[in-house]
């Protein structure tokens, strides 16, 4: 399984039909297979969004997210 990890903000697990299983920190995802998720994007900034698993993350499986407010949004 890949425990897939977004730094810095809550994700709800969904099940096939859109409704809320659980709030993770981490998502764990089978190989093959394909996880829905919402992310709640409440904490301004940079955040990592990885799998746990070192070798993974050097093979490609890091990226960076970027939250920020809306273009008109009161800050």
């Amino acid at each position: 399984s890949h425990p897939i990890h977004l730094h810095g903000l809550w994700s709800d697990v969904e099940d096939a039909d859109g409704r809320f299983q659980l709030r993770r920190h981490t998502v764990a995802v089978p190989p093959g297979h394909v996880r829905s998720f919402r992310v709640t994007a409440d904490a301004l900034g940079r955040w990592a969004f990885h799998c746990h698993m070192l070798m993974h993350m050097h093979a490609g499986m890091f990226n960076v997210v970027t939250v920020r407010p809306m273009d008109g949004a009161a800050s």
